[in-house]
């Protein structure tokens, strides 16, 4: 699986600098957030409890086109699965973790004071540690993303190739986040993803499945054709869609939610890990973030060996019939793939 996006905006870059701080093409988007709460990972909040991912949809009145939406999704979206592709891993550093140098071709994100900067990647840096584990990380021509976090800082790092040289050079975008705001890249933006999202948060992550609750929405990566190709949903920061596709009106938006109908019946689920994401989708749903090379759709597993595979495939009973659409605002945009 393939993430099918570009970095759209950065023709415009400024001059590079360290991505750790601003520099003279950095723009003023901080935030005003209370103190976070809401969901945890290492010590660190999964951004405040007012970020869309941890907001309870479950009573959100539905979208006037959910019925629409759902049978587009049956039609081009394909089967529901939870075997990813590859395994998403979160390394976890103390604030002493020493940078290295870091090869990349963009980096952009926010500094300490929530500022977004953006830049070239010339003498990047990062906390990558000895051991640093990712994505496919043994498996050429394919997806890799790499995750840090780092304590006390509670600063994420977030890093893309389609194929990279090692864990420090040949990496395609370097992006950082501030967990305790409620960060959205500029309009135009990909990521990490494709929609401009983070890509920590949306992971189903084994130690929420064993500590028996999913507090925020989780990502699903649906075929490309599936996509809506000019409009995107916040936190989405773009749209998607193939440039010239039949279905360029009527896809599913990225950044856009689906939710688990709360008359959903799970008793013939058998063990607990299915069901404890079955109880997060019907809180808070799924979010559409990126465009799969492939025919379904796929969750992200992070530490996906210390998941019970035969629990979780159970989340493939899943059918698009049962689902719905809350209620969303779509962002219309000019920009596709």
């Amino acid at each position: 699986m393939r993430a099918r996006y570009i970095l759209i905006a950065m023709a415009a870059c400024g001059s590079p600098s360290n991505p750790g701080g601003p520099d003279a093409s950095t723009t003023d988007a901080s935030t005003t957030d209370a103190a976070p709460s809401g969901p945890t990972i290492a010590g660190c909040p999964m951004f405040p409890a007012t970020y869309p991912y941890n907001v309870d949809i479950s009573t959100t009145p539905l979208d006037p086109g959910s019925a629409t939406y759902i049978t587009n999704l049956k039609a081009r979206a394909g089967a529901i699965v939870a075997e990813y592709p590859g395994i998403e891993y979160l390394n976890v550093v103390p604030q002493s973790q020493p940078l290295v140098a870091l090869g990349t071709t963009s980096a952009f994100g926010f500094d300490a004071s929530d500022t977004f900067f953006h830049n070239t990647g010339t003498g990047a840096t990062a906390p990558i540690p000895a051991g640093v584990v990712y994505e496919n990380m043994n498996t050429p021509n394919s997806d890799h993303h790499m995750m840090i976090l780092e304590q006390g800082t509670c600063q994420l790092f977030e890093l893309y190739a389609w194929n990279p040289s090692s864990a420090t050079t040949g990496w395609e975008g370097y992006v950082t986040w501030n967990l305790t705001k409620s960060e959205q890249l500029p309009d135009g933006w990909g990521s990490t993803t494709a929609a401009g999202t983070p890509l920590m948060p949306g992971v189903i992550w084994y130690d929420e499945i064993a500590a028996g609750a999913i507090e925020h929405a989780v990502d699903i990566v649906i075929p490309g054709e599936a996509i809506m190709q000019y409009g995107y949903v916040k936190p989405a920061a773009r749209a998607g869609g193939a440039c010239g596709s039949p279905y360029p009106a009527d896809g599913f938006p990225y950044g856009g939610r689906v939710r688990l109908k709360p008359d959903f019946d799970d008793s013939s689920f058998t063990g607990t890990q299915a069901k404890v994401v079955i109880a997060a989708l019907k809180k808070y749903g799924m979010v559409n973030t990126d465009a799969s090379g492939e025919t379904r759709s796929s969750f992200r597993l992070g530490d996906g060996q210390k998941l019970d595979q035969t629990d979780m495939n159970q989340l493939a009973q899943l059918t698009w019939n049962d689902f719905e659409v809350p209620t969303m605002t779509v962002v219309q945009s000019q920009l596709c793939d």
